[in-house]
C-alpha cells in the first residue's frame, strides 16, 4: 500500500449544511398580541371619551332626579346620575356627568341651575318642563378646570357678562316697583337689568344692584338721574286726567328710567352709588348728553358707525330709456360719502344728467366724478346732516379678522368671523356659508379688537366680499 502523502490528507469529518423546509409561523402567539393591541386602542378610546364628573350643591332639588339631562344653550351635554341629600349642609347633591367634548364646561365660575316652570310679571321660562322632565342648566365660566360648584337657586337674570359691562347700586326710601329680572331703560330702550333687591345693612332703606351693558356704560356719569317708572301716573286737573305709563313691559314688572344731561360729569365705575327719585327731571327729554353709544362686541366706548340708506336712480337706453334703481348704504365721512361705487358712480351706459341720488331725504345729482373710486368703493364729496365718521378712525386690513358689519343702525350688527374671510385681491370674500342679502349692500366694517373701520360690505349677484379700505 502506498502511504498517503500528508499534504494530501483530508478529514472524514467535514461539515455540511443542510436545508431544512421553513416552518409556518404559529398562530400561538400572535393573535394574543392581536388581542391586547385592541384591549389598549378601546382602552384609549373609552378612556378620551370618559368625559368628566362635577358635583353640584343645591338647597332644592325641584324634582331632578337620575337620569335627566344637562343642557346647554338647549343641547344636552349630560346627564344626571346621582341626586342624594348632603349631610354637610342639609340640601341637595348632585353628580352628573359631562362629556368629553363638554368639559369646558366645567370651570370655575360656571353656573349651574335646575330648570322649572317659572310664570311672573317679570319673566316666563321653563314652560317645557310642565310636562317633560326637569334638566340642569350650565352657563360656562372662564376660569380652570373645576369639579365642584355650588348651584344657583334662580335662573341668572343676565346669562353673559363680558368685561367692560358695569355695575351700580340705586337706593331707595321703599321698594316701589323694583323687582329682581327688571329693565333698565333710557328713552324706553332697555340698556340694563336690576340683578336683585334687598334691604340695606341698617335697614334704613332698600337697594337694587344693576347690571349696565357695556354698550351703554357711555351714559352712566356721574350727574345721571334714576327713578322709578312702575305702575300708572295719574294727573287729576281742571282739564281731565293724564295718565302716563312709561311702557307696558314696565307696568308689569317694573323697573327704572335713566337720563343724563349735557353736562353730566365722567363716567362711574363698578359700586357707584345713586339715589332713586319717583319721578323723573324736569324738561329730561330734551338732555342731549355727548356720550358714544357703542356694541357689546366692541370694546368699552367705541363708537358704531351710522349709515344712512341711499337709493341712486338713472336712466338708460338708446332708442328707449328706462329707469333703473338700486339700494344700499353709504357713510358720511370727514371726505364725503363713502360707499359702494355702484351707488355713486353713474354706470357707462347710464345719463348722467339722470343720474341722482336720494339718501337722507336730500336729492344729490350724480352730475360729477367721485372724489376717488378703487376696488369696488367710491367717495362723493357731499356734506349731509348726520354724523361724520372721522378719518382718525379708520384703518387698512390687512389679513382676516374679526369683524361686525353695520348697516341699519337701529338692528343687531352681523358679525364676521376671520375663519369666514378669505382674502382676495384687495378685499375679503365672504364664506357662502355666511347667510347675506342685498339689504347689507353698502353696510360699514369694523374690527372687533378696536372698532376701527376697515371695509365695506359689497353684496353683489348673492355673493358678498369685503371691499378693504385704500391707502390713506
Amino acid at each position: 500500500m502506498t502511504p498517503r502523502e500528508p499534504g494530501n490528507q483530508r478529514s472524514s469529518t467535514v461539515p455540511t449544511s443542510v436545508l431544512r423546509p421553513r416552518r409556518p409561523l404559529s398562530l400561538a402567539w400572535i393573535l394574543p398580541v392581536l388581542a391586547l393591541v385592541v384591549a389598549a386602542w378601546l382602552g384609549g378610546r373609552a378612556w378620551s371619551q370618559r368625559g368628566v364628573t362635577v358635583t353640584i350643591l343645591l338647597d332644592a332639588g325641584h324634582g331632578l332626579k337620575e337620569g335627566d339631562a344637562v343642557r346647554y344653550r338647549g343641547i344636552a351635554v349630560g346627564e344626571v346620575r346621582a341626586v342624594t341629600l348632603d349631610e354637610a349642609t342639609g340640601g341637595i347633591r348632585v353628580v352628573a356627568g359631562l362629556r368629553s367634548e363638554a368639559d369646558r364646561l366645567a370651570r370655575t365660575g360656571s353656573r349651574f341651575w335646575v330648570v322649572r316652570p317659572q310664570l311672573g310679571l317679570s319673566r316666563i321660562a321653563g314652560l317645557e318642563t310642565l310636562i317633560g322632565p326637569r334638566y340642569l342648566a350650565v352657563l360656562p365660566g372662564r376660569g380652570t378646570r373645576h369639579r365642584h360648584f355650588v348651584g344657583l337657586n334662580e335662573p341668572p337674570v343676565v346669562e353673559s357678562r363680558e368685561p367692560g359691562d358695569l355695575e351700580i347700586m340705586l337706593t331707595a326710601p321703599e321698594l316701589g316697583s323694583l323687582r329682581r329680572g327688571a329693565p333698565v331703560m333710557y328713552r324706553q330702550v332697555t340698556v340694563g337689568t336690576i340683578l336683585s333687591v334687598g334691604l340695606t345693612s341698617d335697614a334704613g332703606s332698600v337697594e337694587a344692584r344693576v347690571h349696565v351693558d357695556k354698550a351703554y356704560t357711555q351714559l352712566i356719569r356721574e350727574r345721571t338721574e334714576f327713578w322709578d317708572v312702575g305702575g300708572i301716573d295719574a294727573t287729576v286737573g281742571l282739564a281731565g286726567v293724564s295718565v302716563r305709563i312709561e311702557n307696558l313691559e314696565a307696568l308689569l314688572a317694573g323697573g327704572v328710567a335713566l337720563a343724563t344731561p349735557p353736562e353730566a360729569g365722567e363716567p362711574v365705575r363698578t359700586g357707584h352709588r345713586f339715589a332713586l327719585a319717583a319721578a323723573p327731571p324736569d324738561g329730561h327729554l330734551s338732555w342731549q348728553p355727548l356720550a358714544v353709544i357703542g356694541s357689546s362686541l366692541l370694546p368699552a366706548g367705541a363708537p358704531l358707525p351710522r349709515p344712512v340708506r341711499a337709493t341712486v336712480a338713472w336712466k338708460q337706453g338708446l332708442l328707449i330709456a328706462r329707469q333703473h334703481w338700486r339700494e344700499g348704504w353709504v357713510l358720511q365721512t370727514d371726505e364725503g360719502l363713502l360707499g359702494p361705487a355702484d351707488l355713486l358712480v353713474p354706470g357707462p351706459r347710464a345719463e348722467r344728467e339722470t343720474s341722482i341720488l336720494e339718501v337722507a331725504g336730500t336729492v344729490i345729482p350724480l352730475d360729477a366724478s367721485p372724489l376717488w373710486s378703487s376696488g369696488g368703493l367710491a367717495v362723493f364729496e357731499w356734506d349731509l346732516m348726520t354724523p361724520v365718521w372721522p378719518a382718525g378712525r379708520r384703518r387698512q386690513g390687512e389679513s382676516p379678522e374679526d369683524c361686525l358689519a353695520i348697516g341699519d343702525p337701529t338692528a343687531a350688527p352681523m358679525p364676521l368671523a376671520a375663519a369666514r374671510l378669505v382674502p382676495d385681491g384687495g378685499a375679503w370674500a365672504v364664506d357662502p356659508a355666511v347667510s347675506v342679502d342685498a339689504s347689507w349692500h353698502g353696510a360699514a366694517v369694523v374690527a372687533r379688537i378696536d372698532g376701527y373701520l376697515v371695509g365695506i360690505l359689497l353684496v353683489e349677484d348673492g355673493t358678498a366680499r369685503v371691499a378693504l379700505l385704500p391707502d390713506k
